[in-house]
Formats: structure tokens, C-alpha cells, sequence
């Protein structure tokens, strides 16, 4: 549709720029030019925000994960509790971020982002699905960091 869209908009500039110079209305051949490109742009736009809203209730529930804490905190703090309390987290973390949903939803995100870009979204909902999707990355990074913990916890409890 983009790639349409392109095609269009070149015919679309060049015909109003000569009907602007020749101070005329456009003929009909002209006008259809113009409607053609009127509806790929609005059909166009109804499909980016379709897809766009999507995408921000997919990937929502990233705004209810609590902000992690540091793999230096984990590390420094030693304690049977703590450790327990990080496997938990750990846990309920990976349930959530290794939903496939979920991670399907963000790989789409991915793929989708330059082209939501590209067909002039509004910024602020182009900026919150970077948000979200920066919150998945650092979702997936915290389980990593968690698992090694806790890895690194069961290996020292083995050799004690």
C-alpha cells in the first residue's frame, strides 16, 4: 500500500503543483488521480492505526511489570530470602515474557515500527510502543540476569 501510495503521491505533486502554476481546477483524468490517492491514504491510515492500536493492547500488559531491580543488587545480596524471593519473580517474569503472544507481538512490533514510522503515526503512540517494546527487552534481560543468579545460587549451594 506504502509502495502505491508513493507512486501516487508523485502524480499527486505534479498535478497540483501544475493546477497551482496554471491557477485552474482540476480536470477530471487529474481528479481521479487526486480521489485515488485521497482513499489509499485514508484506507492506508486506518490500517497503520488498526495495526498500531493492536500492538499497544498486545504488548499493554509490559506497563504492569514492575521495574527491575539490578543484577549488582542480586548479587550483593545474599540471603536465602532474597534469593527466593528473586526465583519467584524470576518465574512469574519468564512466564510472562516467554508467552509466545507476547513475544510474537514484539517481534511483530519489531518488523512493523519503521513502516508505522514511515506512514507518519502519531508520534506519542509511536513513542509509547517503543516504550513498551524497550520494556519487553529489558524484561527478557532481567530474566536472563535472574537465571544466571539463581544458577550461579544452586552451583554454590551444591559445592557448600
Amino acid at each position: 500500500m506504502n509502495r502505491r501510495l508513493i507512486q501516487l503521491n508523485t502524480q499527486y505533486h505534479a498535478i497540483t503543483t501544475r493546477l497551482f502554476l496554471e491557477e485552474r481546477q482540476a480536470m477530471p483524468q487529474e481528479q481521479r488521480v487526486l480521489d485515488q490517492r485521497n482513499r489509499l491514504l485514508a484506507r492506508r491510515n486506518q490500517v497503520r492505526d488498526s495495526q498500531l492500536e493492536f500492538l499497544l493492547q498486545a504488548l499493554a500488559p509490559l506497563e504492569q511489570v514492575p521495574a527491575p531491580t539490578t543484577t549488582a543488587d542480586q548479587l550483593t545480596n545474599t540471603h536465602n530470602d532474597a534469593m527466593q524471593r528473586a526465583h519467584v519473580r524470576s518465574l512469574a517474569l519468564n512466564a510472562m515474557a516467554r508467552s509466545t503472544c507476547l513475544a510474537e507481538v514484539f517481534r511483530h512490533a519489531e518488523v512493523q515500527l519503521d513502516g508505522l514510522q514511515e506512514s507518519a503515526a502519531p508520534c506519542e503512540r509511536i513513542l509509547k510502543l517503543q516504550r513498551l517494546m524497550q520494556r519487553y527487552r529489558t524484561l527478557a534481560a532481567t530474566i536472563n540476569d535472574l537465571n544466571e543468579v539463581c544458577q550461579q545460587r544452586k552451583q554454590g549451594d551444591g559445592h557448600a
